[in-house]
């Protein structure tokens, strides 16, 4: 059985080594530092498989506090170092006992594995004549050349189109730029609108917008930054969803088989499905339950996480979370159980390996292990 209030600790914990407490919640682990009698809580025994990143993490974080310490009044600095002791105990004392009652000269077991590493920077662009390039080379080049349209690419990551005929050309020809599963990519648009595409992504476009509407079409998540211009509205039109833009921020998961959201950073967009339309206001959010369109409240550090470099989840069902984790890792996930009903909070970095996203998921009482290129989870 699970001890909640363990469990409690352990994710406050980790949100305090990852900088990411709130007051209340810092108030709280402070709290359980003062009646804890300096007594470690167990952790789990997937984390004692590394230990030396585990200290080196928690210590790191601990002399940034003393460094930051010397700053502030001294009553802030006795509770930051009593917290970090306290910590230094939860995760390092049961390290220790577990590796004394192994014997006085503890054996490690090194196992050979297939490393698994996060996503990269890389995308495959279409050209209308369907010639395909690799966008994976971080260099600054000029990809295609011609009377209508430049398309150059970035030493940073970002393809760009550039506008070069006159205002009397005919309909422009279409591309698509896709993000396989383990990639993203940035691309700028003829019109100057800028657009972020997460894994398993495709955003269909032209090389140039017509003279009284811009469209484009997208499968999977992106971030947009549109470009404001009054006599030509943008629409994204996305798995029967139809977002007319008024030169915004915003947000767009649309993955095949998963529930649309669109979520408003800021401006103004209008959402359309099912027959009915809704405005939508800076901080809300648009989505699809039951065959209904619904407007809500928005978690906007949520809806951005993923282009900040973050998995964010906040009692997030563990397969819709794992969903988002396979795309980005590109690994198989193995369930065993049947307990669907489970949620997962939490922020991780993107940036971690496999290995360290695996590790994190336990110390969040989530069950699991990287077994080459898969993960198996308990349910």
């Amino acid at each position: 059985m699970v001890d909640h209030n363990q469990f409690r600790i352990k994710q406050l914990a980790y949100k305090w080594l990852q900088g990411t407490c709130t007051p209340e919640e810092e108030a709280e682990l402070q709290q359980w530092y003062e009646t804890s009698n300096g007594e470690p809580l167990p952790i789990p025994e997937e984390l004692a498989t590394d230990e030396q990143q585990l200290k080196e993490l928690l210590f790191l974080h601990i002399k940034q506090e003393i460094q930051a310490s010397k700053i502030k009044r001294i009553p802030q600095w006795v509770k930051l170092s009593g917290i970090a002791a306290a910590l230094a105990l939860l995760f390092i004392l049961p390290l220790y006992l577990v590796k004394r009652t192994t014997g006085d000269t503890p054996q490690v077991a090194v196992k050979t594995q297939q490393q698994v590493h996060p996503g990269i920077k890389a995308a495959v662009l279409t050209l209308a004549d369907g010639t395909k390039i690799d966008l994976s080379a971080h260099q600054q080049s000029v990809l295609h050349q011609d009377e209508q349209v430049k398309i150059v690419t970035t030493a940073s990551g970002t393809v760009q189109y550039q506008f070069t005929a006159s205002k009397n050309t005919a309909a422009s020809r279409t591309n698509s730029i896709e993000t396989p599963i383990g990639t993203e990519y940035t691309i700028i648009l003829a019109d100057g609108s800028k657009v972020w595409l997460n894994a398993g992504s495709v955003l269909t476009f032209p090389e140039s917008f017509a003279s009284n509407s811009r469209e484009v079409k997208l499968s999977g998540e992106a971030y947009f930054e549109v470009s404001h211009d009054s006599k030509r509205p943008f629409y994204v039109r996305s798995n029967e969803q139809t977002i007319r833009v008024f030169g915004t921020h915003f947000n767009v998961s649309s993955y095949p088989n998963e529930n649309n959201k669109t979520t408003l950073i800021a401006g103004s967009v209008q959402v359309s499905q099912f027959g009915k339309s809704k405005m939508l206001k800076p901080g809300q959010a648009a989505f699809t339950s039951g065959g209904n369109l619904i407007v809500a409240e928005a978690n906007i550090e949520e809806a951005m996480a993923w282009k900040n470099g973050f998995f964010y989840f906040e009692s997030t069902p563990i397969k819709d979370a794992l969903a988002a984790i396979k795309r980005w890792y590109n690994v198989d996930i193995v369930y065993k159980g049947t307990n669907e009903k489970r949620e997962l909070t939490g922020k991780i970095k993107r940036n971690s390996t496999a290995q360290q996203l695996v590790e994190t998921l336990n110390f969040l009482d989530i069950k699991c292990r990287l077994q080459n290129n898969k993960i198996e989870v308990e349910l």
